[in-house]
C-alpha cells in the first residue's frame, strides 16, 4: 500500500483539480476576512469562532468535486485494473483511494483556514467562544468533511464512468443539501409568534402569543433532529449558520458514517467485475 500512496501523492501535487480546490479554498477564506473586517467598520461584530465555520457550505462540494474528477479518471485510463494486474490488492487499492480523498479535501479545507488563521485575529474583536468549543467545532468540521470523502469515495470505486460519476456525486450532494435545509428550516421554527386580530372597530390588536402549527414537538421533533445531526450536510448548515445543539453526537455520526462506507466499500470493491 504505501508504493500505490507514493504513487498517489505524486499524481495528486500534479492534479490540476487539486490545486483549484486549494485556490478556492485559499479565495473563499480572504473572502471571508474581508467581509468581516467590512462588517467591522459598520459597527458589526465579529468572532474567530465566527469565521472558522463559514467554510461549511464550501467543503461540502470538495468531495464531490474532487473525487469526481480525480478518482473517477483511474477507471478510463485504466490505473485500477492495472494496479490488480501488478499485484496490489482490492482493499489496498480502495483504502489508497481513500486516503488521498482524506488527504486532498482536509488539504483544502486548510488552504481556507490559512487566511483566517493569519489575517482572522486582525479583523475580530475576540475568539467568541472557548478554547474547548472551538477544537470540538473545528474538529466536527473535520470529521464531517471525511465522512463526505468516505461517501464520495465509495461511489468513485463503483461506478466506473467519470461522467456517470460526477452526476451521481454532485446530485447526491445537492438532494441531501435540500433535505438538510428543509429540516433545519422546520427545527428553527419558532414554538409561539404574536397573533393579530380585528376588534369589533375593525382595528388590529395584539391577540397575545399563540401558537405555532408547524412547531415540531416531541418524538416528531427527536427525529427530524437526529436526522440533522447525522447527515453530513445536515451537519454543515448546523455548523455554518451556528445551529449546533449536539456536537458530540454529531462527530459519532460522521465517525459512524466513516466507519459503515469504508467497511461496505471494502466488500463491494472485493466483488466488482472490473472487467
Amino acid at each position: 500500500m504505501a508504493d500505490l500512496l507514493r504513487a498517489g501523492f505524486s499524481r495528486l501535487w500534479r492534479a490540476p483539480v487539486f490545486w483549484l480546490g486549494v485556490a478556492a479554498a485559499a479565495i473563499w477564506g480572504c473572502l471571508v476576512c474581508q467581509s468581516a473586517y467590512e462588517g467591522s467598520q459598520e459597527g458589526i461584530v465579529y468572532f474567530l469562532y465566527d469565521l472558522c465555520r463559514y467554510h461549511c457550505i464550501f467543503t461540502v462540494f470538495l468531495p464531490a468535486v474532487f473525487c469526481a474528477l480525480f478518482l473517477g479518471t483511474e477507471y478510463e485510463q485504466g490505473a485500477i485494473r492495472n494496479k490488480l494486474i501488478a499485484g496490489k490488492t482490492r482493499p489496498a487499492v480502495y483504502l489508497s483511494s481513500l486516503v488521498l480523498s482524506l488527504a486532498a479535501c482536509l488539504l483544502m479545507i486548510g488552504a481556507y483556514f490559512l487566511p483566517v488563521a493569519l489575517i482572522g485575529p486582525f479583523v475580530t474583536e475576540r475568539l467568541g467562544s472557548t478554547a474547548g468549543a472551538l477544537a470540538l467545532t473545528v474538529g466536527g468540521e473535520l470529521l464531517m468533511a471525511a465522512a463526505l470523502c468516505a461517501l464520495c469515495t465509495l461511489g468513485s470505486m463503483l461506478i466506473s464512468r467519470k461522467a456517470v460519476l460526477a452526476v451521481v456525486l454532485l446530485l447526491a450532494t445537492l438532494g441531501c443539501l435540500a433535505v438538510s435545509g428543509n429540516v433545519e428550516s422546520r427545527l428553527a421554527e419558532q414554538e409561539y409568534f404574536q397573533g393579530i386580530m380585528m376588534d369589533e372597530e375593525g382595528q388590529l390588536v395584539d391577540a397575545g402569543d399563540m401558537e405555532n402549527p408547524d412547531y415540531l414537538r416531541g418524538r416528531e421533533r427527536e427525529i427530524y433532529q437526529f436526522v440533522a445531526d447525522f447527515l453530513p450536510t445536515g451537519q454543515a448548515l448546523a455548523y455554518n449558520f451556528d445551529m449546533i445543539v449536539h456536537p458530540w453526537r454529531m462527530c459519532l455520526c460522521s465517525l459512524l458514517i466513516l466507519a459503515a462506507s469504508t467497511g461496505g466499500g471494502l466488500i463491494a470493491f472485493r466483488r466488482k467485475d472490473l472487467k
